[in-house]
């Protein structure tokens, strides 16, 4: 006949080799890292996108520039 003692120490045994099992299995679960790479380069490029793009950033700083000569070259040579 099993006592209370021995019952609540098997299922403890029986809990710590499920608990085990389960951190094991999730350890190699493989499923939705590559959603989650996706998502961090993802991130990463609108982060670049916005400084290059941005309200001061150099491209636009370079567009403004170019198109400011091509404007001063026009309007001198329409004069």
């Amino acid at each position: 006949m099993y006592s209370l003692a021995s019952y609540i120490q098997g299922k403890s045994i029986v809990s710590y080799v499920y608990f085990t099992e389960a951190i094991h299995n999730f350890k190699k679960d493989q499923r939705g890292v590559t959603a989650v790479e996706y998502a961090i380069v993802a991130a990463g490029v609108a982060a670049v996108v916005t400084v290059i793009f941005g309200e001061e950033g150099p491209v636009r700083e370079m567009l403004t520039g170019i198109f400011g000569k091509i404007k001063t070259k026009v309007e001198s040579s329409v004069k």
